[in-house]
């Protein structure tokens, strides 16, 4: 219980962050806790490939580039394509939808490996009784756990995959999918390398750059919104609407309301927040129940 919480505590507020990262809409709260869910489900079938494939001994870049950047990215993503990218209106309204929504499932990948992380490097001296042991190996693994990675891979991922979602074309879209797909891997492996031989400054470093990074690409989204043309046609202005829907639908949208200030609030979070810190043990308890039945029969 303790590593279940210690692991999600600056996740879920990584997630705040980015439910919020769209000033004139809130996504549905149902979709983005799915997703949450589904982002820790995709750790699972890693773990089985990492099981069933000799993916030990190729070096450092191998490593980082492929057994976790290849393997982690190219699971998650076809979770999203399963699942996020057949989403509908209103569910999924914007390109900017897919950066909130591909990033959470990130946040939920990597809450659970997180979680993976500190239950195994740590249960070993709790089961053995040594409590300074346990507590030292649990401050390490918690310090070296607690940079954003997953979230930054795969909301800026989401960009371009969000940018490919509302072509008009679909022989259009695979150009932006592949770079999506190449851009996740290229930042997971740097992300991994630069961990393992760079040290806490150059990750800070590669981190800001990242943040740095997606903040340029919201405010690039946020102005190709059609919210935001909405709020500009109702305010008189001539604005152009390239929209696949008409202006009503995005009006009544759900998380829309004039003059684009998002309804909700605390009264609107607190069933969620009630609902993670109730539910989500026993979630991650079944999810890792799971993981660890499919692993002792393949292993078996």
């Amino acid at each position: 219980m303790q590593t279940i919480y210690l692991a999600s505590g600056l996740s879920l507020l990584y997630i705040f962050l980015l439910y919020r990262t769209n000033p004139l809409r809130r996504l549905p709260a149902t979709t983005v806790t799915v997703t949450f869910t589904l982002g820790m489900i995709a750790l699972i079938p890693v773990t089985l490939i990492h099981r069933l494939l000799p993916l030990d001994g190729g070096g450092p870049f191998f490593s980082a580039y492929v057994s976790a950047g290849l393997i982690e990215e190219g699971v998650k993503f076809l979770v999203m394509g399963f699942t996020i990218w057949r989403f509908r209106f209103p569910d999924l309204a914007e390109p900017i939808d897919l950066v909130i929504y591909f990033g959470i499932l990130g946040v939920g990948f990597g809450v659970y490996e997180d979680f993976w992380y500190l239950f195994g490097g740590s249960y070993p001296f709790w089961s053995a009784g040594e409590s300074v042991e346990f507590h030292r190996a649990l401050q390490g693994l918690l310090f070296a756990r607690s940079f954003p990675g997953h979230i930054l891979f795969n909301a800026l991922a989401g960009y371009l995959v969000g940018r490919a979602r509302f072509l008009t074309r679909s022989r259009d879209r695979l150009p932006w999918l592949v770079g999506a797909f190449l851009l996740a891997v290229g930042l997971h492996g740097s992300f991994n390398l630069i961990a393992t031989f760079g040290g806490t400054i150059p990750l800070l470093s590669y981190i800001v750059l990242l943040i740095g990074l997606l903040l340029h690409l919201r405010q690039r989204a946020l102005a190709r919104s059609p919210f935001r043309a909405l709020i500009e046609r109702f305010k008189g202005e001539e604005v152009e609407w390239p929209y696949p829907r008409p202006p009503a639908d995005y009006l009544f949208t759900e998380g829309f309301s004039w003059p684009g200030k998002p309804k909700g609030g605390m009264f609107q979070a607190f069933p969620i927040i009630l609902s993670l810190l109730i539910l989500y043990p026993f979630l991650v308890a079944t999810i890792y129940l799971v993981q660890r039945t499919l692993l002792w029969a393949i292993g078996g």
